[in-house]
């Protein structure tokens, strides 16, 4: 008798849940709500400021066909879609984030969800060097020309295109950083500036290997970087190459990653044969190291 009674309570509770689930479902198609809610992939969730963020969003069947609208710290994302018509997004932080928990807002068709993203302290090193005051100090014309080139890098780099990249991108280099990204540098106890990328050990006429596919905008000689070379990758993400002894490719050609683009120099403002390398995302100083770990 007792089996008897807990196997007929056990079939009314199925009861009961099935009418739950039958009443939600005509709720929803009553009220015009999706059943499958908008799906919204972050990684990694946790970041340090410099570092860069993948954002992948499946909207509702109802939104398909419209591209997602999201924003992060004040700044619009732009979504690119893939062969799976996922929307992609790489998120840049910025070095001077203040740690905190921010929210990733996300909306596609009448639908908006927010994820958020951790922003962890971190401390970045502190480097002193003592130089020559022709090295620190520029002449008028050294100071006007560094303005015009910084501004023609600034405006190369506000350019929005179509995606190029194929799959995961890779170092330039396989031999050891000597500087990492985010170094505050203190020159001569006074002038300072922040290290926006990574400084690759490497003999004079080493070959640098283009990071993944691209474009190349930039093929030039400038007073800081000496021969300087800009790969665009599209979506607002370009790696840049300075201080090279020769290039490789020519201004606006197509190359694949790991594409020879040019040799180790020691030209423009370098102390010694490096690899000064760098990425700029939507105008952006990322951390290359952290786009090294995504998998795209």
């Amino acid at each position: 008798m007792r089996f008897l009674i807990e196997v007929t309570k056990q079939q009314s509770m199925r009861r009961i849940i099935l009418r739950r689930i039958f009443l939600t479902a005509a709720l929803a198609l009553l009220t015009n709500l999706p059943l499958f809610a908008m799906n919204v992939e972050l990684r990694p969730e946790k970041v340090i400021p410099g570092d860069v963020f993948l954002l992948r969003v499946q909207p509702d069947k109802s939104a398909a066909g419209n591209t997602p609208q999201a924003e992060f710290a004040g700044r619009k994302i732009g979504f690119y879609q893939d062969a799976d018509n996922h929307f992609i997004a790489l998120v840049p932080v910025d070095i001077d984030t203040s740690p905190g928990k921010y929210p990733v807002t996300i909306k596609a068709g009448d639908e908006e969800k927010i994820s958020h993203v951790n922003v962890g302290p971190h401390k970045f090193p502190t480097k002193k060097i003592t130089l020559p005051g022709e090295k620190v100090i520029l002449s008028p014309e050294d100071l006007q020309r560094a303005g015009k080139e910084a501004e023609l890098l600034k405006n190369i780099l506000s350019q929005t295109t179509s995606p190029e990249w194929d799959g995961r991108f890779k170092a330039p280099m396989d031999t050891k950083v000597s500087e990492t990204f985010g170094v505050k540098r203190i020159m001569n106890g006074k002038k300072t500036s922040v290290h926006g990328g990574l400084d690759y050990k490497g003999q004079m006429g080493a070959p640098v290997k283009a990071v993944n596919a691209g474009t190349v905008v930039l093929r030039d000689e400038f007073f800081f970087g000496g021969n300087t070379l800009v790969i665009d990758h599209g979506m607002g993400l370009f790696s840049v190459y300075m201080h090279l002894s020769e290039f490789k490719v020519s201004k606006d050609e197509k190359i694949s990653k790991g594409h020879v683009i040019g040799l180790v120099g020691m030209t423009g403002r370098a102390t010694g044969p490096h690899l000064h390398f760098g990425f700029n995302l939507q105008g952006v100083r990322v951390n290359p190291a952290s786009l090294f770990k995504l998998k795209l």
